[in-house]
């Protein structure tokens, strides 16, 4: 029906669709963990440097697409993103062997830093300048919703096969983006020319993504472990964990929609206001834990307010660079994806040292360096370029 493939093809849904796969492949570790260790013999630590490997991998993706001149269109960056993700998350359901588990994690990663570098840049050049907050928000909300629609269907089926989770969750989710990204019209293969070439270099562009990389480890090490940290403090099983991080999950869509009007007039003190507030919150996860509701609910303030701070920050970020926002959205998705890396170790580490109180410290530190990173902001606000009218 023409009427519903054009519905389907418009920006919203597709790039919905792009992000929530992206999320999707990376959700399914948290609740399987202990189970991924205990399959292939290794502690939880250790496991959870597979998230390390596909954040390596989807950085270096995101990086490459950045400093590259000339590149293939939106279109078909997207539908390779797709397929990566669809091949590491059969690999990693079929690995016989941890090496194998790790290496189809990271395909999983290069898969993820094309449909999120990708996927915000299109947000900013597909719709008409008018449009773009409206599709900005249901791209970024792709991401929360796959935890919200996601967890449940991992957990479901983890407790039957934890390997089945890769194919129920990421898989389909990879495959039925790819079939929708092909509907639309193919993009003219883009290349910068001028000043633009040099934008990555720029010193605020530079400062943007270090901040980045900091506030978004510390989300990533939350992501990563806070499965463990529910199954390990409470003895709930992997099902009951995922089905309250799934609902947990559900702040970060107000989170974004709350963020959608302020996207225009997004200021670096608002960013650095939302990153501190994250910073006191992950303190309370690491050391004060009497209930699991109590956990889940700190975890729900925290993904309302990281849906939020993810509008500010993508926002912000495509405003140093309006002329190339592919390059500065590939940065910020490589200081997503380095941030898993960073998150994962540096968490693995606090959790071996001292615990899951530990781990909060740590993240916390991380979360106040973001903050002073992207504090010469306030000073120094970003110039904003009128929107052009739709060609």
């Amino acid at each position: 029906m023409p009427g519903l493939r054009n519905l389907l093809t418009r920006p919203s849904p597709v790039l919905f669709l792009c992000l929530f796969s992206s999320q999707a492949a990376m959700l399914v570790l948290s609740p399987i963990l202990p189970d991924v260790a205990r399959e292939f013999g290794i502690s939880v630590a250790t496991a959870g440097q597979a998230r390390s490997i596909s954040g390596a991998v989807g950085g270096l993706t995101a990086v490459v697409l950045a400093i590259t001149p000339r590149r293939p269109g939106l279109r078909d960056l997207l539908s390779a993103g797709a397929a990566f993700v669809a091949l590491g998350s059969a690999l990693s359901a079929v690995a016989p062997t941890f090496s194998i588990f790790a290496a189809a994690q990271g395909a999983l990663g290069l898969g993820v830093g094309l449909l999120v570098a990708t996927g915000i840049a299109a947000a900013g050049e597909w719709p008409a300048p008018a449009q773009r907050p409206h599709v900005l928000a249901w791209t970024i909300v792709g991401m929360p919703a796959a935890w919200v629609a996601g967890m449940p269907v991992v957990g479901a089926v983890a407790a039957i096969d934890w390997r089945a989770a890769w194919l129920a969750v990421p898989m389909v989710a990879a495959l039925a983006t790819l079939a929708l990204v092909r509907l639309r019209p193919a993009d003219a293969r883009s290349h910068r020319a001028g000043d633009s070439a040099g934008a990555w270099r720029r010193p605020d562009v530079a400062r943007f993504a270090g901040g980045e990389l900091l506030a978004n480890a510390a989300w990533a090490s939350v992501l990563t472990y806070a499965g463990a940290l529910l199954i390990d403090s409470y003895g709930i099983s992997p099902a009951a964990v995922a089905l309250g991080l799934g609902t947990a999950a559900v702040a970060m869509l107000p989170g974004t929609f709350t963020a959608r009007r302020h996207a225009a007039r997004a200021t670096a003190t608002l960013l650095t206001t939302l990153t501190g507030l994250q910073g006191a919150a992950v303190i309370v996860l690491g050391a004060v834990r009497p209930a699991p509701l109590l956990t889940l609910a700190v975890i729900a303030v925290m993904a309302f307010v990281n849906g939020w701070r993810s509008m500010v920050a993508s926002a912000l970020g495509m405003d140093t660079a309006p002329e190339d926002k592919l390059a500065v959205m590939s940065l910020r998705a490589a200081a997503n994806q380095f941030g898993y890396l960073l998150g994962a170790a540096a968490g693995g580490l606090a959790i071996a040292v001292a615990g899951f109180a530990g781990l909060g410290v740590t993240l916390a530190a991380m979360f106040l360096a973001a903050v002073l990173i992207h504090m010469p902001w306030t000073r120094q606000p970003v110039a904003r370029v009128a929107p052009q009218p739709a060609g």
